[in-house]
């Protein structure tokens, strides 16, 4: 008898401490929303403008961290708010959950990192509906009732590729390998690729390129970083060119030329710029890097939601200026964005 009300005792306090435990779980969430929504109606309180979201896949990105701190400048010229949204949520969540919180927010104006999906697609029509205007910026989403696209042209991108690589032909045919996103549904760099292949095809030294494609995960700097140092530690002969087509592919494979000990082995055509790359071609460790004025894409949006506000009208491509950055001339490159920076401190 003693035995069986010992086990009933022992029965009790468990079902009381799963009791005691869900409850202060369910307090904690509930103490956490509570918060959450009290941060969040103080901040669009503080709104004295328009109140805007700027949304992208990666928040690692540096290009799209970029171009939000150039919408961000323009932004606060007329005391509107650009909220980078996710950033103040404790729970990692994608584009498409961020497009459906700036619509339920009723945000003025939603700036995005789109793509050609159709989840995407009924995200932005839906927002539309809702009188709720959209940009989108580096990604297209050209099925949509998007206002307009920022950035750049994914062909005449692959263009400047091309005609890079045109400068270094020789009589022996390069071995050239683009390192592309394994998302099916991303179209943009397809038609940069294309660009690049249409380039060669119309020169006369087309003969001296083999293009191949590989497919690199880009959903994180991790995933990218273990494929791309498989490919640079292979005991087999590396591709004479390759050609990255995102900022976080061209930093991923000029570290391990250098982890490798393969610096020289092979030439490397970057996308976009940061301290590394910059320092990277330098060094000689990266031939060249093609980018954009990522702060005039950012402002060219905040521009284009006023526009519309006002009008009610805006041009459906605004494209951003694209430049080469080459181991010739990245010592002027470096000395001009130096005097940009310190003429906006000076304003």
């Amino acid at each position: 008898m003693k035995a069986l009300d010992n086990k009933k005792i022992a029965v009790i306090i468990f079902v009381i401490m799963i009791i005691l435990t869900a409850a202060t779980v369910a307090g904690v969430i509930i103490y956490g929303n509570t918060m959450f929504r009290v941060i969040e109606e103080n901040e669009r309180d503080s709104i004295t403008g328009k109140h805007y979201a700027f949304i992208c896949e990666n928040p690692q990105d540096g290009f799209y961290g970029s171009i939000f701190e150039g919408a961000d400048k323009e932004a606060e010229k007329d005391g509107d708010y650009l909220e980078r949204m996710g950033e103040n949520i404790a729970l990692s969540r994608d584009k498409y959950e961020l497009m459906e919180l700036s619509i339920d927010a009723g945000v003025d104006g939603i700036i995005v990192e789109a793509g050609e999906s159709e989840a995407m697609t009924e995200l932005i029509d839906r927002a539309d509906s809702e009188g709720i205007p959209v940009i989108t910026v580096g990604s297209d989403n050209t099925s949509s009732a998007r206002k307009s696209y920022v950035g750049f042209g994914y062909y005449d991108l692959g263009t400047n590729y091309g005609k890079e690589l045109l400068k270094i032909a020789t009589d022996e045919p390069k071995r050239v390998l683009v390192l592309m996103s394994p998302d099916a549904e991303d179209s943009s760099q397809n038609i940069i690729y294309q660009g690049i292949r249409e380039t060669i095809e119309r020169s006369d030294t087309s003969s001296s390129f083999r293009l191949e494609t590989m497919a690199i995960p880009d959903t994180s700097a991790f995933g990218a970083e273990e494929s791309i140092s498989a490919l640079i530690m292979r005991n087999d002969e590396l591709p004479d060119v390759i050609i990255c087509l995102n900022e976080i592919y061209t930093t991923c494979v000029g570290q391990a030329l250098v982890d490798y000990n393969k610096v020289g082995h092979t030439t490397v055509y970057g996308f976009y710029e940061n301290s590394t790359i910059l320092s990277a071609i330098q060094k000689n460790i990266i031939y060249a890097t093609v980018t954009m004025n990522t702060g005039q894409m950012g402002s060219f949006c905040i521009e284009a939601l006023k526009e519309y506000e006002e009008s009610g009208y805006i041009n459906e491509y605004m494209p951003a200026d694209i430049r080469v950055v080459t181991t010739d001339n990245i010592n002027d490159y470096i000395s001009e964005k130096n005097r940009e920076e310190d003429d906006e401190q000076l304003q």
